[in-house]
Order: structure tokens, then C-alpha cells, then sequence
């Protein structure tokens, strides 16, 4: 059992303020999570289920901080970069990947916010192949668990192991398909439903362009993903186009300096957020924060500064609030839309 230990940080809430080249004014509160500028954490900050908390990793320790209560930001454990996700609004599943003398070892585990550990699974690989277990993996209804795959894919199917149940029964999740592509959910390549153990596919996209992170809906009826221009598409799952939503549907846009980064469902399906980053040479000067409708109008503004990289953002439960991280402050933002 790793030391636990609270970090007390100074939280600053900016109630009320907003920026002021609005026509429509949003609730900002602004939280310093103390971190170092450009040290931005790991991935999108992730809503507990009942929207009171949210959880991050900075510099290899998962840290949470309470918006309702206004409370410090405590320090729960040192868990690498590896996933996390929250099981119950008062624990996460965490998935570790680490080297060792005895090989390649891959360990899920359940951890609370006192920071109390229960070894769900651990599997060691020794030799160069990674072990046959999967990172955390989230289906459409909200069920968190992992993949079980054979060494050898012609051997026979892989099979989902189940940590958090959602929305649905267990068999009936386990009959959801799933959106990825022919090179895998990060690779560029034609968009597939799949089914949960892999042995369904349904080619989406039609013709010769690619894709990347493609995402469904949460009602499971349409599919966003990134094309090569950092715009996000929205297709139904026949593979014809609905919306264009993301950086490119702006005037003024430029394609080699300005890009849409990271893209986000809200939780009715309703609405994309998403970070239009400015590029210069591979470094970010600038980055907002938007939020657009699905058919790609109404786009808001809702961060419109020069001095702050606003990135990663991150819906609440019921979709009032959006959270966002800012790369070079050390802050975290929290945005009330409702």
C-alpha cells in the first residue's frame, strides 16, 4: 500500500466573473490546482457521477477537489499516467503499466478517496509482448471495465471484464457495439461499429478518407469523430455526414495555425465542446474553449483570452457546467453554461 498523503492548496473562487467580449455571460470559477505552468495533467478532468467533485492526474498523483464544498484540493495516491475513471462517486478503477525485474506488469484495481486499494486483476508479461489485459475501456451506457484478449487474435475473441456496471444489464451490455476504426480508436483509418467482443464489424465511413477517436452518441445513434483537418464530423451510423463541428466551421479560420484538439458529447447528445488551439510551429500560443449544436449551428464562444491556454474540456453529469484545464496558469476552470 503506497503512503497517502493530502496536499493543501490554495483555491481561489472567482465567482461571478466572466469575460466580458460576450454577448452572453458564463459563471466562471476559477481553482488553482497548483500546478506548474505548461505542466498540464494527464487527459480531460472527469465529473464524479454526482457531479460534486472533480478528479485529475498531476504529475503522477490523482487529486481531487470538491466544487460544491469549496474545498482544498486533496492528494489520494501516486498512480503514473496510466487511466483512471471514477466506479462510485466516492472511488475510482485504475489501470497501472509498469516495468519491472520480472517483466511488463498490468494491474487494475479499485482505489477511494481515502486512498484504500483492492487489487482487482494483475497480469505480468515476460517477454516484449504486453500482457494480454486491456486499459480501462468505458462502453456506450456508462459500463467501465477491461479487455481480456488471446496472445494469438485467430485463437478466439476477447472477452470484456466488467468493473462498474451502467446503464444497462451486464448481457445487454455486453451486445453494445462500439466506434473505432480499421487502425484502432487513436489510429487513422475507415470508422467501424464493433461489437463489444469483436467479433461484429460494421464499415461506417464509405470511401478513402480516414479518421481518428471516433466516439457515438450517447443515446448510441450517431458518431463524431476527427478528420484530417481537425474538424469534427458527426455521421449516423450508415456513414452519411450530418455536421461539421469543429474548427473549421468558423470565418477566419486558418488550416495550417488553427485546430480543433479535443472533442466532447455532452450528456444529452444535444451539444459538442470542444478546444480551438493556435499553432505556431508545434507550440500552442492560444487555446478557447467552444461548445456548438450537433447539426453545427449555434456556436458559443465561452474562454476568449490571450494570455490563457484553455484545453480539455470535460462535461458535468448534467450537463449545466464545463470543466477545462489551463496548460500554462496551473488552473482549473469551471464553466456554468445553465
Amino acid at each position: 500500500m503506497k503512503c497517502k498523503t493530502f496536499l493543501l492548496v490554495s483555491v481561489f473562487l472567482l465567482l461571478g466573473f466572466s469575460f466580458k467580449t460576450f454577448s452572453q455571460s458564463f459563471e466562471i470559477t476559477e481553482i488553482d490546482i497548483g500546478g506548474e505552468p505548461n505542466y498540464l495533467p494527464t487527459g480531460e478532468p472527469q465529473w464524479s457521477p454526482d457531479g460534486t467533485k472533480l478528479a485529475f492526474v498531476s504529475k503522477e498523483w490523482l487529486c481531487v477537489v470538491d466544487i460544491e464544498k469549496k474545498e482544498e484540493i486533496k492528494k489520494i495516491d501516486k498512480i503514473g499516467r496510466e487511466g483512471f475513471a471514477w466506479s462510485d462517486s466516492n472511488t475510482f478503477a485504475i489501470c497501472e503499466y509498469e516495468r519491472d525485474t520480472s517483466g511488463i506488469v498490468m494491474r487494475h484495481k479499485t482505489l477511494n478517496i481515502h486512498g484504500e486499494e483492492k487489487l482487482l486483476r494483475k497480469e505480468i508479461s515476460t517477454n516484449e509482448l504486453s500482457p494480454n489485459i486491456s486499459g480501462l475501456t468505458e462502453l456506450p451506457d456508462g459500463t467501465l471495465g477491461y479487455y481480456e484478449k488471446p496472445f494469438d487474435p485467430s485463437s478466439g475473441k476477447k472477452v470484456f471484464h466488467i468493473i462498474k456496471h451502467g446503464k444497462l444489464k451486464p448481457e445487454d451490455a455486453l451486445n453494445q457495439m462500439i466506434a473505432t476504426t480499421t487502425e484502432g480508436w487513436v489510429g487513422w483509418g475507415a470508422i467501424l461499429l464493433e461489437g463489444v467482443d469483436g467479433t461484429v464489424k460494421k464499415r461506417v465511413t464509405k470511401g478513402n478518407a480516414t479518421y481518428s477517436f471516433p466516439k457515438l452518441s450517447p443515446d448510441g445513434t450517431k458518431i463524431l469523430a476527427v478528420n484530417h483537418r481537425s474538424d469534427a464530423v458527426i455521421f449516423d451510423l450508415d456513414g452519411n455526414e450530418l455536421a461539421r463541428v469543429g474548427a473549421g466551421v468558423y470565418e477566419g479560420w486558418t488550416p495550417d495555425k488553427e485546430v480543433g484538439s479535443n472533442y466532447a458529447w455532452s450528456p444529452d447528445g444535444k451539444q459538442i465542446a470542444y478546444d480551438l488551439i493556435v499553432e505556431s510551429e508545434f507550440d500552442i500560443e492560444a487555446s478557447d474553449i467552444y461548445v456548438i449544436n450537433t447539426d453545427g449551428t449555434g456556436r458559443t464562444q465561452l474562454t476568449n483570452t490571450t494570455d490563457v491556454i484553455e484545453m480539455y474540456p470535460s462535461w458535468s453529469p448534467d450537463g449545466t457546467k464545463i470543466a477545462c484545464y489551463s496548460d500554462n496558469s496551473g488552473k482549473l476552470f469551471v464553466i456554468k453554461l445553465k
